[in-house]
This record gives C-alpha cells, structure tokens and sequence, in this order.
C-alpha cells in the first residue's frame, strides 16, 4: 500500500505490524501464482510479492 499510495503514510505501529505480518506469513506457491495472473491483467505488478516470490524461488 505504501509503494502504490504514496500520499497517505503508515503509522510506525503500521509499518511494524505489516513487517510482523511478512515475517511470519511467508508466500505460497498459490499467491504467487495469483500475483501473476494480476499482474498479467493489470500490467503491473506487485513489486512486494513478487520480490518474496522471486526469494522463495516461486516466481
């Protein structure tokens, strides 16, 4: 959300709870796969989970 609304900014208790969340619910292989599909449709991509995907060898 950060990245694709710049305007509005996360509270640090926001920020931490968002990296609490990323650490403990890795990617799996269906939402990097549903990541694809999006970002085939919308012609972009979500650069978070496409970078999670791309560390976890499932992009």
């Amino acid at each position: 959300m950060d990245q694709s609304y710049p305007k509005y900014s996360m509270s640090k208790p926001q920020r931490q709870l968002m990296s609490a969340w990323d650490k403990q619910y890795p990617v799996n292989v269906q939402e990097c796969q549903r990541a694809k599909k999006i970002a085939a449709i919308q012609l972009n991509d979500n650069e978070i989970v496409k970078t999670r995907c791309q560390q976890a060898n499932i992009w």
